[in-house]
């Protein structure tokens, strides 16, 4: 596709949001070792890793609340230890990078604050570009919420209580599951989605830098834009996007709102005040962040009840 030197170089920078990030390393940093800390914090049995294909890539690091003093299987008393609560509603996180760069190394920060509040988290690794091409990592994706669902009940979670969530690419990634692009076993999979920071019209992407490695056709990029796409499964979708975030994130949550509402009963975008597109990841693992909040809600998990602790 043709685009003059003027616009390149804008979508350039508007598709880098590293060089508007109040401290970009930091929040990388900060990624990677929160997940380190969730690793040393939950373990044994509480930390679980399924594999969904044959990749390396193809993983999805899991990890459990507690169960002590939770009462044991009727007629059999004691205490139910190795697994979450029965029924628990399962966080699924897809991260960011552009669908070429990160991986769960950097993904499970949530993982401690959401599993105190009595939920499974499920950080979902995919293959990244140019290995594969982005048709099949949404692909994977689909498959990865399959194997979620068919190994929920045996981690205590509940697979009708499935939120899917997605950072960046990853919210791209969320969003297409509710589409065609999903075959309808996983598409009618998650209960909800946390969408934050995301792409969902990606023919501007594939006229800036971020297309060298994906390589996407004009076509591809239509065809795999959520916002141009329908949602076929009528699930709460939360949209989110930092203030400070490049311009065209705001365009991008905004028009995925007006493509979508009107086929959706509860759709709504909200702007993360003070936030940068990759600090506005702490609002989730913060116990009084507006996304922990928003994801407290799509779990069904009272927000005052998480406050209590466990």
């Amino acid at each position: 596709m043709s685009s003059s030197s003027e616009r390149v170089a804008w979508l350039n920078e508007q598709y880098s949001p590293s060089r508007t990030a109040h401290d970009f390393n930091g929040s990388i940093q900060s990624y990677k070792a929160g997940t380190e800390a969730a690793r040393a914090a939950i373990t044994g049995n509480r930390h679980r890793v399924l594999a969904y294909g044959a990749p390396p890539s193809n993983r999805i690091e899991c990890f459990l609340p507690r169960t002590e003093g939770v009462p044991g299987e009727a007629g059999r008393g004691g205490l139910r230890t190795g697994g979450a609560r029965r029924g628990a509603p399962i966080f699924a996180f897809l991260h960011g990078g552009w669908w070429q760069e990160l991986s769960i190394e950097y993904a499970a920060t949530p993982a401690v604050a959401l599993t105190d509040a009595g939920a499974i988290y499920a950080s979902i690794g995919y293959t990244l570009t140019p290995v594969v091409q982005l048709r099949e990592i949404v692909a994977e994706v689909s498959a990865a919420l399959t194997t979620i669902a068919a190994h929920a009940t045996g981690m205590g979670g509940d697979p009708r209580r499935i939120v899917l969530a997605g950072h960046s690419a990853g919210a791209h990634l969320a969003a297409t599951q509710l589409t065609a692009l999903a075959p309808e076993a996983p598409r009618y999979t998650a209960a909800g989605l946390l969408l934050i920071g995301g792409a969902y019209d990606l023919g501007p992407i594939a006229e800036s830098y971020v297309n060298e490695k994906v390589r996407m056709s004009e076509t591809d990029a239509a065809a795999l834009s959520p916002a141009l796409l329908t949602p076929l499964h009528d699930v709460p979708v939360k949209i989110r996007v930092g203030e400070e975030e490049p311009e065209e994130f705001r365009r991008n949550a905004a028009l995925l709102l007006e493509r979508w509402a009107p086929n959706l009963s509860a759709v709504d975008s909200a702007t993360l005040s003070g936030r940068d597109h990759f600090d506005a990841l702490d609002e989730l693992a913060d116990p009084h962040g507006r996304l922990y909040a928003d994801a407290l809600e799509l779990l069904g998990i009272p927000l005052q009840r998480a406050a209590v602790g466990r």
